[in-house]
C-alpha cells in the first residue's frame, strides 16, 4: 500500500468516531476536514465549537465564535509554531505535517453608537494545510516511475459573524470554504496528479447565558461571597452544521463523492471567582466543563448513491450531550479546564466513539493575564498607564495540546500528536 493511501486510511480510522464511513467505507471524501484545528479545543477533547474563546482557529469549528468574539474583542491572530507532526506514531517514511493560520477582527456597533444593546460584526480568515509529502507515481502498465507529486490538502475559510448582547450573548456565523485536494493519480495512464477544488459552507450558532448576571437582576443586587468575592456562572450552547457543499470529483467522467457533512451540538458550563481591588476586577480562578456530540451525516447505499441525514442526524441531546453516552456512530467529546488568575489554564478531555478512543491534555500561558495580575497586586505597576493599558487590551498566548491513549493501545498512531500555537489578542480597542 502506498504511503498516501496509508495516510488516508489512518486518517479515516482516526475520524471514525465522528464519521459513518467506518461502517460504510468511502461514505465521504476528504475526512481530514473534520480535524479539530483549535489548539485550545484540542486540549479539551476537541471541543472547539462550544465554549466562547478568543482563539481565531476555533472559528473553523464554529463560525459563530466570531460573533461572540466581536462583542468584546478587536483582533486576534494565531499560527501553529511549529507545524504539527501528524500521527507521529504511524511511522511514515517522511513526516506528514499540519499547519494552521487564522485571524479574526471584530467591531462593536453598540459601543461605537451608544446603542442600548450591544451589536457587533466580525470577519475572519483561516487556512489549514495538510502536507502528505512527496509520492512517486508508477506506470499502471509497468514498474517504471513516471513522475513525482507533492500531495497535499488545503482549506481556506472566509468567515463572517454577527453578535448581539442583551441579557445574554448570541453569535451567528458562516464559513465560506474553498478546498483544494492535490493527490497522485494511481488509476489511469494520464497525468501524474489529480486535483479537486470543491466549495463548502459551515453555519453555526453559539449562545452564552450569564446565569450570575440574570440572578443578580432578579435579586436586585450583585451576588457576592463575603465582602470581596464575586461568583460567575455561564452556560453556553453551540450548534454547527459543517461542510455543506459540492461533490468531490477528481475525474469529470466519474461519479462524485460527498464532503464530510456533519452536525455538532455542545453544552458547556464555566464558573469562576473574581475580586475587586483599586477599582479593577481580577479573575482568581475559573473552571469549565463541556460536552460535545458530533455526527457525520452521510449515508452511503450499497449501489454507491448517498443521502444526508436531516437536522441533528443521530445525535440525542439527553444521551449524548447531557449524559455523555455514546450511541451508534455519534462521537462524544468531553473536556474540562481550570484557570488561575487569567495567567494559566490547564485542560484535559477525551473522545469516545467507534474505535480510536483517546484522551487529551493541554494548557495556555497568557502574558496579558500576568500583566493584569501584577497591576492588580502592586500599585507601582497599576500607576503606570502604559502598563495597565497593555495588560487590559493586549494579550500574547502560548497554547499547547497533546493526544494520548491508554497503555493497551500504546502503538496507536495518535500517541504523541502534539499541537503548539502562538496567539495575539487585542481586546476593547476602538477602530
Amino acid at each position: 500500500m502506498n504511503r498516501l493511501l496509508m495516510a488516508l486510511t489512518v486518517l479515516i480510522g482516526l475520524l471514525a468516531s465522528c464519521d459513518t464511513s467506518l461502517a460504510q467505507p468511502g461514505a465521504s471524501a476528504l475526512p481530514w476536514l473534520l480535524i479539530t484545528t483549535s489548539v485550545e479545543g484540542n486540549g479539551r477533547g476537541g471541543t472547539g465549537a462550544t465554549l466562547p474563546t478568543t482563539d481565531p482557529a476555533a472559528v473553523m469549528a464554529n463560525p459563530a465564535q466570531l460573533g461572540i468574539f466581536s462583542l468584546g474583542n478587536t483582533f486576534s491572530a494565531s499560527t501553529y509554531s511549529p507545524k504539527v507532526d501528524w500521527l507521529p506514531g504511524f511511522g511514515f517514511p517522511s513526516p506528514v505535517t499540519l499547519n494552521v493560520d487564522a485571524l479574526s477582527a471584530g467591531f462593536n456597533f453598540g459601543d461605537a453608537l451608544s446603542l442600548p444593546v450591544s451589536a457587533s460584526v466580525g470577519v475572519g480568515y483561516s487556512r489549514a494545510f495538510l502536507d502528505l509529502g512527496k509520492y512517486t507515481v508508477f506506470s499502471p502498465f509497468s514498474s517504471l516511475a513516471v513522475g513525482a507529486v507533492d500531495a497535499n490538502e488545503k482549506s481556506e475559510s472566509y468567515s463572517v459573524g454577527v453578535g448581539l448582547e442583551y441579557l445574554f450573548k448570541i453569535g451567528l456565523g458562516f464559513n465560506f470554504k474553498k478546498v483544494t485536494s492535490h493527490e497522485p493519480n494511481y488509476v489511469t495512464g494520464g497525468p501524474v496528479a489529480v486535483t479537486s477544488t470543491p466549495s463548502a459552507r459551515d453555519f453555526g450558532v453559539l449562545l452564552q447565558v450569564p446565569l450570575d448576571s440574570l440572578a443578580a437582576q432578579v435579586a436586585g443586587n450583585r451576588l457576592m461571597i463575603g465582602a470581596a468575592l464575586r461568583p460567575a456562572l455561564d452556560l453556553s450552547l453551540g450548534y454547527v452544521r459543517s461542510n455543506v457543499g459540492d461533490e468531490v470529483r477528481f475525474d469529470a467522467g466519474q461519479p462524485g463523492d460527498p464532503l464530510p457533512r456533519s452536525a455538532v451540538v455542545g453544552l458547556g458550563v464555566r464558573a469562576g471567582l473574581a475580586t475587586r481591588l483599586g477599582g479593577k476586577e481580577q479573575q482568581l480562578v475559573s473552571f469549565a466543563l463541556v460536552r460535545q456530540a458530533d455526527d457525520e451525516l452521510t449515508i452511503r447505499h450499497p449501489d454507491g448513491t448517498y443521502v444526508f441525514k436531516n437536522g441533528l442526524g443521530d445525535i440525542r441531546l439527553w444521551d449524548n450531550v447531557i449524559l455523555g453516552k455514546t450511541t451508534g456512530y455519534v462521537a462524544v467529546r468531553k473536556g474540562w479546564e481550570v484557570g488561575v488568575a487569567d495567567c494559566l489554564v490547564v485542560r484535559g478531555g477525551s473522545v469516545i466513539g467507534d474505535g480510536f478512543d483517546y484522551a487529551t491534555t493541554g494548557y495556555t500561558i497568557s502574558l496579558g493575564g500576568m500583566l493584569r495580575l501584577l497591576a492588580f497586586a502592586d500599585a507601582r505597576f497599576a500607576d503606570a498607564p502604559w502598563f495597565t493599558y497593555v495588560g487590559d487590551h493586549i494579550d500574547l498566548q502560548f497554547q499547547s495540546a497533546t493526544y494520548f491513549v491508554s497503555s493497551q493501545s500504546i502503538s496507536s498512531p495518535l500517541n504523541g500528536t502534539s499541537f503548539q500555537a502562538l496567539s495575539l489578542v487585542i481586546r476593547g480597542v476602538p477602530w
